[in-house]
Order: C-alpha cells, then structure tokens, then sequence
C-alpha cells in the first residue's frame, strides 16, 4: 500500500459536481485514490511507514489540470519568424515544410518527437497539467511510423496520464503527407490492443482523430466511429468549426461541419471537438443533447485571428466545455493556466452585460472537470473519494499573490508565473516546492535540444 498524505492546505477547492471548497484541509490518497478529504481527516489516521506527507500550509489545491488537446510534436517548432503573421492554411503548408526539412536532414525521426513530447509535457507537468491528450496527425511521406508510440513512451517516463489521439490526414493537397485509410485503421486497432487501458486507473488511453473535415475523407470517419464503437473507452475527436471547415464542407458535402458528422455517426457522448470558434449558435443545442463535448482553445483561435469561441453560448446551452492549449506555433507554449488568465480577460470583449464574463471557476472547472469529461475519464478533473488523486498545488505566498482576498480566482487573475509548487499524478509526487521529484528537466530539454539538432 502507498499512501499519500496531504495536510493543512490553506484552501482547497474540490470542483466536485457541488463545488464543494474548504479551508486548512488534509487530503489522503492509497494506492493513487482519494480515500479521505476535509479538515483534520489526517488527524484520525494513524501514520505508517512509508507515508508520503506533505505540508500544504499556503497553498490552495486543486485537482490536476486536463490539458484536452495537444499537438506535442509541434513542440520542434516554436516561434519560427515566418509563420508569425499568416493564417491556417499556409501556416499549416510552413510547419509541413519545416518538418520535411528536418526529416531530410534526420533531424525529425521517432526519437527525436519522443524527445520534444518529453519536453513539452514536463512544461506542462510544471504548470499544474497531470494529464495531456494529444492528437498526432502528421506522418511525412504517408507512411505510419512510430511517433505515437514514441509520445506514449515520452508520457510514460515522466508520469503523466496521456490520452493518445492518433491524427490522420487522408485528403488535401499535399499528397507527400497523406495517408490511407486502410493503413490508418489498422495502426489505430493496433494501438488501442497494445496501449489502451479502459480502467479508471489508466496511465495511457488511445482516441481515433482526424484532422478535420477539410484534411480527411468522410470513409475515414466512418470506420473509426465503427472501430471506436467495438472498444471499451475509445473516444472520437478531431478539430471542427476551424475557420476553413464551413466552406469546406459546402464545397465538398453540401453541409455544414456538424451535419456531416451527424451523418458519418460522430454525433455522440463517445465525441470531443477542438476550437469550435465559429459554429453556429443554433446548433449548439443539437450538439449539447448529443452529448459532444467541446476543448476551448482561445489561444490558438486567437493566433489564427479566428476570434472567440461562443464560450457563453455553450454553457447556456449546455455543452461540456473543457480547455486545451494546442501545439506551437498556433501557441507557442503548453500554459494552461496561462490561457485560463487570458480566456478570463479577452471573453469580456464579447459582452457588455459583466455578468456575463467568465468566472475563474468557470474556467478553472472547464480545464478539470470539463476537460476530464471530454476525455471521458469521470475519475479525474475533480478531488473527491473515490476519484484519482492527481492534483496541483500554488503557492499563496509569493509576492505576486500579496493581497490575494481570494485564492481560486487569485490563481487566474494574478501572478507572474504559473508554474505549480506540488503536484501528484495517482498519488505520486512528480513536484514539490516547485522542484521536480525523480526526474530532471535540464536534461529533457538537453535530450530534445540534441534530438533536433542537426
């Protein structure tokens, strides 16, 4: 037995279905589940060789953030000048041009993104994130190589939960990265046999993918709804409602984005989108009733000067909302908790009526719980017994948070920086007082630095 002990955080917020919050709270987690919460539990339990125990005193906690899409590989190409001001498409064209530089050179093989994922999801380890789904969808050349697996084995060493989304394109215009859909189906059955674990306890799931209804052929979402229909836990996501997909899908189909995946058998609670920034209003209800949910990605939507997503309009709605950082360089970096801030300041824009704006908790319930929902893991996103125990945990002492009146929405509306002080996937400790616990980040990003370098 292992077990975690958590005691005297100043605040606690649990994000349960109640919202339930407490002050000078103990936590206590066996075997990587919350078996107790709530002031001085640990006072009622007698400790036992080889308790891990951690003093929480000025520090809120919450549950571990759910990052709900992720392209882990674009990590390789952050901040690259000339894509700094153009939109998707040719910004999609430079990054496949950067990439197949790179593989010319051997710079961009299975090590090398097993490298970079590394790198990314220990910034995101530091920032409060302990779980990352993420959606890779480009294999140079057509051909499937390991690069999936390769970020499963970046997760696994550092402890992350990750939900592994296998990506595809199979239409488009640049027929060097396209893929077939045979091939594409077979390698994600072979995926979910060898890595896929439906058990609340998974350390690695496997979703099915596509790019979007612009880059892939509607046989392609059909036999993935059919291969994720025959597999315990095996969840459906792509990106929709890109700026692109409306035309697109007029153009291609004679419907609109969410009609074609009704009628390709997408249009169920198996289902997570990604942007979602300029659908139209009155399908959301269509789409909360479905039980699809959605990953806010305002950074990126904002990079691509998409603009906002109807983030209001979804919750009026009812739609399960969670959060997402994408990959680079449509955002350059993996802070999560640094998206929420911006999310809370630059929604305002779209309503007069301040009643209206995004609470912190809000955000911070769609980046835990909500995001956790989308990837279809009920036993994350929230700190309550039974669930796992991943959480994060801030400093409330900081000069930056001096003044602080309330600590969760203090957690979005100040500080100079996100990184967390403590945090726990399953009960294990990955960081504490901000200093990583059994591994080194120096040399991840050494490893990725030498990964890429020419």
């Amino acid at each position: 037995m292992s077990r975690l002990v958590l005691r005297h955080a100043d605040h606690l917020a649990t994000f349960d279905a109640d919202g339930t919050e407490h002050r000078d709270c103990d936590l206590i987690a066996v075997d990587g589940v919350v078996t107790a919460i709530g002031p001085g539990v640990a006072d009622e339990v007698a400790p036992e060789p080889g308790d891990r125990v951690v003093d929480a005193r000025g520090h809120v906690v919450l549950p571990g953030l759910v990052n709900a899409h992720q392209h882990l590989y674009q990590g390789a190409f952050r901040a690259v000048p000339e894509l700094e001001r153009i939109e998707i498409l040719p910004w999609l064209a430079g990054l496949g041009a950067r990439v197949r530089t790179a593989l010319a050179e051997g710079r961009f093989g299975p090590g090398a993104v097993e490298a970079v994922a590394a790198a990314v999801l220990a910034e995101s380890l530091l920032g409060g994130q302990t779980t990352v789904a993420d959606q890779h969808y480009f294999h140079p050349a057509g051909r499937t190589q390991p690069y999936v697996e390769s970020t499963i084995a970046a997760a696994t060493g550092l402890g992350v939960r990750l939900t592994a989304a296998r990506g595809t394109l199979t239409l488009g215009p640049e027929p060097s990265v396209l893929q077939d859909v045979d091939e594409v189906v077979r390698h994600c059955a072979e995926l979910i046999d060898a890595h896929h674990d439906p058990s609340p306890a998974a350390m690695v799931q496997v979703a099915l993918a596509p790019c979007g209804v612009h880059a892939d052929r509607p046989e392609l979402f059909d036999e993935l709804a059919a291969l994720a229909a025959d597999r315990p836990g095996v969840r459906l996501h792509t990106h929709l409602y890109e700026v692109v997909d409306t035309d697109a899908c007029r153009a291609l189909y004679g419907t609109s984005p969410w009609e074609f995946l009704v009628e390709h058998g997408w249009a169920g609670p198996q289902t997570w989108l990604a942007h979602v920034c300029d659908v139209p209003v009155a399908e959301l209800p269509d789409m909360a009733a479905a039980g699809v949910a959605v990953a806010h990605l305002v950074a990126p939507d904002l990079r691509m000067g998409w603009g906002l997503a109807p983030l209001r309009a979804m919750w009026d709605a009812g739609v399960t909302v969670g959060f997402g950082t994408t990959g680079s360089a449509s955002n350059d970096g993996a802070n999560l908790l640094g998206d929420l801030r911006l999310a809370a300041l630059a929604h305002r824009s779209s309503h007069a009526d301040p009643q209206r704006w995004p609470t912190a908790r809000e955000l911070l319930g769609a980046a835990t719980r909500g995001s956790a929902a989308c990837l279809g893991r009920p036993e994350l996103g929230s700190l309550q017994v039974g669930a796992a125990a991943d959480l994060a945990a801030w400093d409330l002492t900081t000069v930056d948070r001096v003044g602080v009146h309330d600590p969760v929405a203090g957690l979005v509306l100040t500080g100079l920086g996100s990184q967390a002080s403590l945090v726990a996937v399953g009960g294990r400790v990955l960081v504490e007082r901000r200093s990583p616990v059994g591994w080194d980040p120096d040399a991840v990003a050494a490893h990725a630095r030498e990964a890429l370098s020419p």
